[in-house]
This record gives structure tokens, sequence and C-alpha cells, in this order.
């Protein structure tokens, strides 16, 4: 049976993991972490997402457990509609919309549809090429099956990613800092708003909850000194509602706060191969991009079940350069579409131009 090592389990690895072991994979993966990741930030889960939810088995309890997303729009922070976000176009093909799922609650399904053995927590590899030579085989003192390919998932900040394709490949910052959380306030409507360098949004949730998220620009490593909470109260002060309803009932515990990391520039390749090493990267530690367009997650999950569909045992090498043909164009499309669309909602100057254009597109 082939071997294949995963480093990373994430939403990313984990998928992969199921994925390959549907496919007839040997699998194991290594988790620095000592436990499962319990994010609460949501994901919005695309319809080309929950249709590899469902190859991989695990679409149903996804259904099950989510709130489909309806239309929404981009608004001023007056309250003005710039532009709107048709629920009926995103589902006319697929016939699936966009599924609102919090992180941790998806990271469940993929790990019960997992055997737990085949994950080692607390398991830290080294990064440099001697410690992924060792996982493929070369110098292997754990006694591990020798790997048939290394998989690399350990997300944008990946060690693995500049151990096999050098510094020039570092995540960099992308100017943002993003903050999020659930809050226990009732909305109707699926709203991002824009104003100079900052944008808040809100996403209701079933239960009658609301998840919200906000992005400002801001040096990396900044944080308010007198706190989240009474940052955001003044940044977003007079804005529309209901997003004074949703800043009045948060707490500085439901506040999520981290920078704005993509990768870029762009990956040469997704594979390496070359002597007893096979290694290929996936999800964000392949082309983690900022979350503008809710894509990320998703499109881990797409890697995961294309990877699975090129690999056949025996035909290693040539399935990992099926796979970055198949995957590496459009995801760094969306990087690209994705960064930008984080710079357009800031902007600062010539927003007036902006907007205009988004209405004029209505």
């Amino acid at each position: 049976m082939p071997h294949a090592t995963i480093i990373g389990a994430g939403i990313a690895g984990t998928a992969t993991a199921i994925g390959l072991t549907h496919a007839g994979w040997h699998v194991t993966l290594h988790e620095r972490a000592t436990h499962p990741e319990t994010s609460g930030a949501a994901l919005g889960i695309w319809p080309t997402a929950l249709a590899a939810l469902d190859e991989l088995g695990v679409g149903e309890a996804l259904r099950a457990a989510a709130t489909p997303q309806a239309a929404g729009s981009i608004r001023r922070p007056d309250g003005a509609v710039l532009a709107t976000l048709s629920a009926e176009r995103v589902t006319r093909r697929p016939g699936d919309p966009v599924h609102l799922i919090a992180r941790r609650d998806l990271a469940e399904m993929l790990a019960a549809a997992l055997p737990v053995s085949a994950v080692r927590y607390g398991s830290k590899v080294d990064p440099s090429g001697a410690g992924l030579d060792s996982l493929a085989g070369l110098d292997n003192e754990a006694g591990e099956a020798r790997a048939d390919v290394v998989v690399v998932a350990d997300g944008v900040f990946s060690t693995y990613r500049t151990a096999l394709l050098g510094e020039r490949y570092r995540a960099r910052y992308t100017g943002q800092s993003g903050l999020r959380g659930r809050v226990a306030v009732t909305t109707h409507e699926v709203t991002e708003t824009w104003g100079p360098g900052r944008r808040f949004g809100v996403t209701p949730y079933l239960d009658g909850t609301t998840n919200w998220y906000a992005s400002l620009d801001a040096p990396p490593g900044q944080r308010a000194a007198g706190g989240e909470v009474a940052m955001l109260r003044e940044l977003f002060a007079g804005w529309h509602d209901p997003i004074g309803q949703v800043l009045d009932a948060i707490t500085e515990d439901d506040v999520m706060r981290h920078d704005m990391y993509d990768v870029h520039p762009h990956l040469p390749s997704y594979v390496v191969t070359g002597g007893a090493r096979n290694a290929v990267l996936v999800g964000d530690a392949a082309h983690g991009m900022t979350p503008d367009l809710g894509r990320g997650a998703c499109e881990a999950l797409v890697d995961a079940v294309t990877l699975a569909r090129c690999l056949a045992p025996g035909r290693v090498a040539e399935g990992l350069a099926r796979y970055d043909r198949l995957r590496r164009r459009p995801t760094q499309r969306l990087q690209t579409l994705a960064r930008n669309a984080g710079r357009i909602a800031h902007a600062r100057r010539l927003a007036g131009a902006r907007d205009l254009l988004l209405r004029a597109a209505r």
C-alpha cells in the first residue's frame, strides 16, 4: 500500500488525508499542536467546496449543521447600497448556496471521517531538507514506513515551503489586520460595509447569533492599547445598523485578531520532486490568500480531492505534475483577486470613483 506523510492536520491536511485514504493510501498526519484546532472563526463554504466535501463523505453533515447564506450587499457607512450579492447566481449551476459554519465544527467533521490512529499530535517534523528527506525514507530513524509522497499542509506560515522553495516565498504582510467574532445579536442580511482604510461585515446564523468581522489598515503586530472593543466602537461609530448593535454587544473575550498575510510572490510550482523525495503543497501552504473572497478553506478542500484523484500508486511523479497543472493557476488567480479586493475595499484615495463604479455595476 502506498504511504503518504502529511505535515499539518488542519483543514487542508485532514481533508487530504481523507481523500488519499479513500483512494487506497496509508496516511500519517504529523501535527505540531497537541490537540485538534478549536478556533471559532466562521467559514463560508462555496458550492465547489461543498462538492469536495461530498466526495470526502462529509457534505451532508455540513449541510445539516451550517447556515445557508442568502443574498447580501456591499454598503457605504451611511447604509447606501453599492453592490448586491446574488445568492441565485451562486446557486444557479451547482444547486447549493454558500454555507456558513464555524471552523472548529468543520474541523471536527473532518477529523471524525479519519481514523484516530492516522494523526500524531505533538509531532514536530524538522523543516530542514534533511527532515523532509527523513520523511521520504532516506534517513528514517523513527522507523516510519517510507513515504511515497510528503504533503505539506502547515498553513500560510509554512516553514516547509521555505525549506523546499526558499526564503523568497515566506508569507508577507498585506498591511491589513482582521478582527472577528460571534455575538448573540440577531441580524437578517449578509452585509459588508466599506470605509476609508477599514470595513465591517456581518453574516447571520440560523440560531439567531451573528458572525461579525472587521479589517483595518495597521502596522503588523499593532494592538489597541485601550482594548480592541473600544477601538472598534470608535472606528465604526455612526455606521449604519446593525453594526452599532453588534459592537454594543461584544466583549473583549469575543474578539479574535489576526494580521492578514498571504503567499506572495506566487510559487513557481506546488510540487518538488527529485531523488527519493516527492513533495506537494496544499491549502494555505501553497496559496495562502487574504479572506476577502472567502475562498481559502474552500480551495484547500478542492486541493484535497484533486490530489487524491491525481495520485495513482506507482505513478506519483506524473500525478503530482497533473495536480500542479490543475490547481496552481486557478488558485493563484484567486490569490491576486483577493489581495486586490482588500485594497479596493480599504481605498482612501478615489473612494468616490470606486463607489460610483460599483453602483453603476449593479
